[in-house]
């Protein structure tokens, strides 16, 4: 076992909450510092279906990307949302900690571990304070095809879509940034080939059209569902004694493909 603010700390240590953005809430959402932790559940968010896993489970300690909130609480019932699941939460004494922003800047974060599948070279951010994304550029160049090809195979189920997607156009200059990227798209349209990212929205799509980019959106989901794939293996190194599980999770987003 271990107590949750040795855990705490030592995720400071290597994702430091400080290098989150000024909005933003990481850290630890619920929990008492000295409580003993036998095992931790990773989760890209709180939601009904990852708590009652969570109780089937006997999970002490949740880690998730996102915060239950960012704006914080100012009242506290179950019939309102997210605090009913605060409530269930504090109920089964389960503890939340949320690595959001801090983890996005992260060489542990989501838009790296995409760019480590990758094998994106020469990388720079794509801003600076925080520093999020990633420009680099491919190992050899690709076409347009093959990169959403590798994608699609690596990322988990999402509601994948294009801006300018050329199949045959050749790509060796990359754009990431995992979850909501489209801020950046002014950033990106002279530097990349190609850039992914999620969260798209109608006229961020009419943009990048007009400024010749190609965006592949693999959703927020898709783009951080995997957050967790090097976190287990810097806790598990340092952190033996713990179960580590990883909850079943999918997209809230569907494709109605049988509408007549």
């Amino acid at each position: 076992m271990a107590k949750l603010k040795e855990i705490k700390d030592f995720l400071d240590s290597v994702i430091p909450l400080e290098t989150q953005d000024s909005w933003d809430n990481s850290g630890i959402q619920f929990g008492v510092k000295d409580a003993e932790i036998k095992s931790i559940g990773f989760a890209l968010s709180v939601s009904k279906d990852v708590i009652e896993e969570a109780k089937e489970k006997g999970i002490d300690l949740l880690i998730t990307h996102h915060p239950l909130t960012i704006s914080g609480l100012k009242k506290y019932a179950d019939d309102l949302y997210p605090q009913n699941l605060l409530i269930e939460l504090v109920k089964n004494s389960i503890y939340l900690l949320s690595l959001h922003t801090n983890l996005d800047v992260s060489p542990f974060g989501p838009t790296a571990i995409i760019a480590d599948f990758l094998g994106i070279e020469r990388r720079s951010s794509i801003v600076q304070n925080p520093p999020y994304g990633i420009l680099g550029e491919l190992p050899s160049p690709i076409t347009q095809k093959e990169l959403l090809s590798k994608l699609v195979k690596f990322l988990p189920r999402d509601v994948f879509k294009t801006v300018l997607y050329r199949p045959d156009f050749e790509v060796k200059r990359v754009a990431i940034c995992s979850g909501s990227g489209a801020s950046f798209i002014d950033r990106v349209c002279s530097k990349a080939d190609v850039y992914i990212t999620g969260d798209v929205k109608y006229h961020d799509a009419m943009k990048a059209l007009d400024l010749g980019l190609t965006v592949f959106d693999m959703g927020h989901f898709g783009t951080e569902r995997l957050f967790f794939k090097k976190l287990i293996s810097v806790l598990s190194e340092n952190f033996q004694e713990l179960e580590f599980v990883i909850f079943e999770e999918k997209s809230p987003f569907e494709v109605v493909k049988d509408v007549e």
